[in-house]
C-alpha cells in the first residue's frame, strides 16, 4: 500500500468515523526489514500497509493502539541490534517511526433546518462538533442554515433516507424540523442508529403522540425512553438561541456524564 493509498485510507475512515494512527518509518541505519514505509493502524489492532513486518511492525501497532487510546502522537526507535531487545531481532540496525493519530470529531446531525437549527449548527462547530444537516426543504430556501453546516444532505423521506445514511456510531442528534410528522420520521431514522444522544424538541403533548405512533409501528418503549425531550436543560428562555445554548449545554452534560436538570419528563 503506497502512500497515496493511505491517504485514501484515512479519508475512508474520517467519513466512517474511525479513529486511526499512520505509522513512518522516519529514520532507518544498518540492517533494516524495511528503510522506508507506512501503514494505518485502527484502535481494534488491525492495520494496512507495512514497516517491515515481524517483531518491529507487532511493536509499532502495539505503539500505536496507545496513541489512539490517549490521542497523543509520538516517536519510537526499534533497536534491531541484541535479542535481548524488545524486538528480539539481530539485523544489526535501528529504525525509528513516527506515530500520528487522527482521531474524527463528533458529529452532531441537525434534522430541520428551522431558526433553532441553524444555531444549533453554529454553537455545535463552536464547542468542535463536525456537523450534518438534514431538511427536505429545497437547498437555496434554507441557504443561510446550510452555510452554519459541515455538510447538508437533502432528502425526501427522512425516515428511510436517515437509515440508509452511512453515519458513524456515538453520533448526536438533534431533532426540530418544520412539522411535527417529519419530526415523528426523523426521530425512527436516527432510532435505528447506535446513537449516544437524541434529542427532539416539542411539547409533552407533541411528544406523548409521536410515541403513541412509534410504537404502534413496533419501536420499544426502551428506545423511546432515551429520547431527551422535551430537548435542553432547564435554564430558562425561549429565543431560538437560548434554546439553542440549552441543547448544546444537555449535549455537554451527557457527553461528560454530569448531572443536572433536564427539560426531558418536565411539561412544557
Amino acid at each position: 500500500m503506497n502512500a497515496i493509498e493511505i491517504v485514501k485510507e484515512q479519508t475512508a475512515a474520517y467519513d466512517a468515523g474511525k479513529s486511526c494512527a499512520v505509522v513512518t518509518i522516519a529514520q532507518a541505519d544498518g540492517s533494516t526489514p524495511r528503510s522506508n514505509g507506512k501503514m494505518i493502524v485502527y484502535a481494534d489492532g488491525s492495520s494496512k500497509g507495512t514497516v517491515g513486518g515481524g517483531a518491529v511492525e507487532l511493536l509499532a501497532i502495539r505503539d500505536a493502539q496507545k496513541c489512539i487510546q490517549t490521542g497523543e502522537n509520538a516517536f519510537r526507535e526499534y533497536d534491531l541490534t541484541s535479542p535481548a531487545s524488545d524486538t528480539g531481532m539481530t539485523c544489526g540496525g535501528h529504525i525509528s517511526v513516527m506515530i500520528e493519530v487522527f482521531i474524527p470529531r463528533l458529529l452532531l446531525v441537525m434534522c430541520g433546518a428551522g431558526h433553532v437549527g441553524g444555531c444549533v449548527l453554529k454553537l455545535a462547530g463552536f464547542v468542535g462538533f463536525d456537523t450534518l444537516l438534514i431538511d427536505d426543504r429545497p437547498a437555496d430556501s434554507i441557504a443561510d442554515k446550510i452555510e452554519n453546516a459541515g455538510r447538508f444532505a437533502g432528502v425526501k423521506d427522512f425516515e428511510g433516507e436517515i437509515k440508509e445514511m452511512n453515519i458513524p456510531e456515538g453520533a448526536y442528534f438533534v431533532i426540530a424540523t418544520h412539522g411535527h410528522a417529519c419530526d415523528g420520521e426523523a426521530l425512527s431514522g436516527a432510532l435505528s442508529k447506535n446513537a449516544a444522544y437524541i434529542g427532539m424538541i416539542g411539547s409533552s403533548k407533541k411528544v406523548a403522540a409521536l410515541f403513541d405512533k412509534l410504537r404502534a409501528k413496533g419501536i420499544a418503549n426502551e428506545q423511546l425512553n432515551s429520547v431527551y425531550t422535551p430537548i435542553g436543560l432547564d435554564i430558562g428562555g425561549e429565543t431560538p438561541e437560548e434554546i439553542a445554548v440549552a441543547i448544546i449545554a444537555e449535549i455537554q452534560a451527557v457527553r461528560y456524564g454530569k448531572k443536572t436538570s433536564h427539560m426531558k419528563g418536565k411539561e412544557k
